[in-house]
C-alpha cells in the first residue's frame, strides 16, 4: 500500500462503512501487485520476511535468558 492510500485511510472515521471497503480494496490491489511480480522477486520478498521474523524471535529469546 502506498503513502496516499494510508493517508486517505487515516482520514476516514473508524465507524465509517467506507473504511472497511477501502481497506479491502487496498489489500486486493496489494495482492494483485504481488501476483504480478515475477517468481524471483516473490522469492526474495519471502526470504526477507522470514529473516525479519527469525530476528524478532531471536532477540526476544535472548533477552529472556538474561
Amino acid at each position: 500500500m502506498d503513502d496516499k492510500f494510508i493517508k486517505e485511510l487515516r482520514e476516514i472515521s473508524r465507524d465509517d462503512r467506507r473504511r472497511s471497503e477501502f481497506m479491502i480494496q487496498g489489500l486486493k490491489e496489494t495482492l494483485e501487485g504481488r501476483k504480478a511480480e515475477n517468481a524471483f522477486k516473490r522469492w526474495i520478498r519471502r526470504k526477507k520476511e522470514q529473516k525479519k521474523i527469525t530476528e524478532r524471535f531471536n532477540q526476544a529469546s535472548s533477552s529472556d535468558h538474561k
